[in-house]
């Protein structure tokens, strides 16, 4: 019988002084839309958001453990991780497409039921380095640590499906993290300010949702229970250390600011 561990959920208001990073090589072009944009105009963030890493998470233990393991370690990594803090170092730089394509759509007039239409895409291309993904890993024991990182290990796709990326190992950091990673803009100091020329609204597990009894089984496509916007799952105005490059009406280039 799997073990369940209790849940280790960390002071949300302290600084967290230990993390457990994981880097990964984009493999392919990366794409997820942002949470207000239409089907119609799909404009893509440029780093996966906490609430897809923890989602990537839990979905790669049904790769790391056997069928009779897989949901009851699901459930215990979900417990360790669900109000942790997510930090994401994006490589060097970045291109984002500016992208029309054709799909089909629901037919609402006539006999057949599909219609093909036109619509935007945007696909992020990374090059330089590979992407960190910083995990708060403050109260997290051995146990837990070593599960976690095996499960990192298993995440092979990032954003929508098709974004694949290439595991490469996973180190862990005592302290302040480097420059580079993420932070939400009200967390900006004024010396950082204008090495953080891009924001973002990233989504993240929210106190309904770490502090419910059904959490898992509201995040689990077969659980009972709904998201809500604004309770479960939440934005925060994100600074993104890069700065624009260049662009024209077929791409922009966005590249990592250095350390200011």
């Amino acid at each position: 019988m799997t073990q369940r561990y209790t849940s280790t959920t960390p002071d949300t208001n302290a600084r967290p002084s230990q993390w457990l990073v994981a880097a990964y090589r984009p493999v392919a072009m990366f794409s997820l839309r942002m949470t207000h944009s239409t089907s119609k105009g799909g404009k893509t963030l440029v780093v996966p958001t906490p609430y897809a890493v923890k989602m990537a998470l839990l979905d790669a233990c049904f790769r790391r453990f056997p069928a009779t393991l897989a949901l009851a370690q699901a459930r215990n990594v979900f417990d360790w991780v669900r109000a942790r803090e997510v930090r994401i170092r994006p490589p060097k730089h970045c291109l984002v497409t500016n992208t029309f394509v054709k799909v089909l759509d629901w037919n609402r007039d006539g006999e057949d039921p599909f219609r093909q239409t036109i619509t935007y895409r945007e696909f992020a291309f990374f090059a330089g380095d590979e992407m960190l993904i910083a995990l708060a890993a403050d109260g997290l024991n051995s146990d837990q640590q070593r599960t976690i990182t095996e499960v990192f290990a298993h995440v092979n796709s990032l954003g929508k499906r098709g974004g694949f990326v290439q595991f490469t190992g996973t180190e862990l950091y005592d302290g302040e993290l480097p420059w580079g990673f993420t932070l939400p803009r009200a967390k900006l100091t004024p010396n950082q300010i204008m090495g953080y020329l891009l924001t973002h609204a990233l989504d993240d597990f929210g106190p309904a949702l770490c502090d419910a009894t059904n959490g898992f089984d509201r995040v689990s496509t077969y659980g009972a229970g709904t998201i809500k916007l604004g309770e479960h799952r939440v934005l925060t105005s994100t600074a993104i250390p890069y700065r624009r490059k260049t662009s024209s009406k077929h791409f922009t280039w966005y590249e990592r600011s250095a350390a200011s």
